[in-house]
């Protein structure tokens, strides 16, 4: 392995280790029922995890959306990642924009009960096909 290989590996971990640790800070906010928060942390935990597999895959994507855009066509049309597991992380970020950007409107206890364990799926499964 070449430095640059080392670094981007060594990037990709640290993509990996941050949806791990910002899952963790999800956890910490559902305690503390903060619904906007958790959802956007389960947002940015899918949206790391996405960004690693695509950098092992040798994609790049320059924005939110590309990163979104990419791992659907790269990553679920070729069958890597399922559908309803995608569904997960484009629900999270449609919500995660409402929930940051929408004015006088809170997430409820059970919109975010509804999608605590599928982002642990999500991340977990997509953390699986990284091998490193």
């Amino acid at each position: 392995m070449n430095e640059t290989e080392d670094n981007m590996t060594a990037y990709i971990r640290y993509r990996l280790e941050k949806a791990q640790e910002t899952y963790q800070a999800a956890l910490v906010l559902y305690d503390a029922s903060q619904w906007n928060s958790v959802i956007n942390r389960l947002y940015y935990a899918c949206f790391y995890s996405a960004t690693a597999l695509l950098l092992y895959k040798k994609l790049h994507a320059k924005s939110h959306s590309g990163v979104i855009s990419q791992f659907s066509e790269s990553i679920v049309r070729t069958g890597l990642v399922s559908k309803e597991d995608f569904r997960v992380y484009a629900k999270l970020l449609s919500w995660r924009s409402k929930g940051d950007y929408s004015d006088l409107f809170d997430f409820t206890q059970e919109d975010v009960d509804s999608m605590m364990q599928p982002t642990k799926r999500f991340i977990d499964n997509v953390a699986s096909l990284v091998q490193l």
